[in-house]
């Protein structure tokens, strides 16, 4: 019998742990079902680790984006190029990709952030930058 750390993954973009699925091995690469992060899956001491693949690119964002729009059911505005360009920005000032919208740069802020990943689109149907929309049925 094995502790619930060893059955779940730690994802470094949300800090959240997600379930490890059957079959899944060191070396695979998987989405975090919460932010949509690429990882490379790791064993450690603590657990299972997410290891960000592509870290710092511009694909790295475009396909997190991506994976946590269509893992939703989201989509995107007009903006959306724009939006990349301000992500992108932030990367290369502060070091990871932060809501261009809010002047906070902590790890809640990673795009896309706590507040839309706990629901806000759902809420209010877009999230606080307009990033990511409810879409309409």
């Amino acid at each position: 019998m094995s502790d619930g750390k060893q059955e779940r993954i730690y994802c470094p973009v949300c800090l959240a742990r997600f379930k490890k699925e059957e079959g899944w091995s060191e070396g695979a690469v998987v989405i975090c079902p919460i932010c949509g992060q690429k990882l490379r899956l790791v064993w450690s001491p603590e657990g299972w680790q997410g290891e960000r693949v592509d870290r710092g690119t511009e694909k790295e964002i475009r396909e997190r984006a991506e994976s946590f729009a269509r893992l939703r059911g989201y989509s995107f505005n007009e903006m959306k190029e724009e939006l990349i360009e301000g992500l992108v920005g932030k990367h290369r000032l502060f070091g990871e990709f932060y809501c261009p919208c809010r002047m906070e740069h902590t790890p809640e802020y990673q795009c896309p952030c706590k507040p839309t990943r706990g629901g806000d689109v759902e809420r209010k149907g877009r999230c606080y930058c307009g990033f990511f929309w409810k879409k309409q049925v």
